[in-house]
């Protein structure tokens, strides 16, 4: 595959060139009667966004295979991909409180993707891959345990098991004893937030992982907000509807997106390639930035809860 950008049959160029562009027109969103309107706009939006991560997920760059530090890149936008259309899926079913679990999970990868890709070297990857491979080391080590608790007698799913873990080991160009002793709380020797604000992502992280992670984790305050409701007088009775997603959550999952699309064609086709796709995001940016802007007007008369 040619890297020139300037090679009229690229083909991530004119892949790019036939993703349909959502329009994002004042007259247009002053006849919305409510946020169903926002989110349906919306959604069509970070399908524009989701078009362009899947783009990128298939540019394997100069060479037809990735080698497994590029594939940890590259993999995670696959990544992407998939948890965007988990988000899409969720939104356009109204389950709110399900697409703040997705939501999270953009952020996640898209941080994953960017730290790699700036700090990006065999020592960082391998932290990476090694820290991935924790639980199937933990888990490796208590078969042998109880395989040797009975004398080397191997059950039949000990056998599979084991060819299993040490078949993904195999694939990371990793042996199982590469992780004796390996105690490294964080790949990379950063949390998720540490990581974050490295990327200039800090403040993004309250938002779009620290509040989702009480969906991913049961916190009170997702069994407050979608799992109870209440009069206010400290007593609770079950809820079991689903929550109305809002369209904040969809629009900052395609902003994240782009940052990552920007970072890793520059990684895979080099400065030249990337200026050239910045067009097509710079342009999907500004349409992002016109809808957010329409819809803080949209709330601003509005209190709750009287706000859809």
């Amino acid at each position: 595959m040619s890297n020139a950008p300037d090679d009229r049959d690229h083909p991530v160029l004119n892949a790019f060139k036939e993703i349909e562009k959502t329009p994002v027109k004042e007259e247009d969103i002053a006849e919305f009667a409510d946020e169903d309107d926002f989110n349906r706009l919306g959604v069509s939006l970070l399908i524009e966004a989701g078009c362009y991560v899947c783009i990128a997920a298939n540019t394997l760059g100069e060479h037809e295979k990735w080698d497994r530090d590029t594939a940890a890149i590259g993999g995670n936008m696959v990544r992407l991909y998939k948890m965007i259309s988990g988000l899409l899926d969720q939104t356009t079913q109204r389950r709110r409180d399900t697409s703040f679990i997705f939501a999270r999970l953009v952020f996640e990868t898209v941080v994953t993707i960017r730290y790699l890709i700036k700090h990006f070297s065999p020592d960082l990857v391998t932290s990476y891959v090694k820290n991935s491979f924790k639980h199937e080391a933990k888990l490796r080590k208590k078969i042998e345990q109880n395989i040797a608790a009975r004398g080397g007698v191997i059950l039949p799913i000990e056998d599979r098991m084991m060819k299993s873990i040490d078949r993904a080991f195999a694939s990371a160009g990793l042996d199982p004893n590469d992780l004796n002793g390996y105690g490294e709380r964080n790949w990379g020797g950063r949390n998720l937030y540490e990581k974050a604000d490295d990327l200039g992502m800090g403040d993004a992280y309250l938002g779009a992982f620290s509040g989702p992670s009480q969906a991913v984790h049961g916190a009170w305050g997702d069994i407050y907000s979608h799992c109870l409701q209440t009069d206010g007088d400290e007593l609770f009775s079950p809820n079991t509807e689903w929550g109305y997603p809002r369209p904040q959550l969809i629009t900052a999952s395609a902003n994240l997106s782009l940052f990552a699309i920007d970072d890793y064609f520059g990684f895979v086709g080099g400065p030249d390639f990337q200026e050239a796709v910045q067009e097509h995001l710079s342009d999907l940016a500004a349409r992002l930035s016109a809808f957010d802007q329409a819809h803080e007007g949209y709330l601003a008369p509005k209190e709750w809860p009287r706000i859809r």
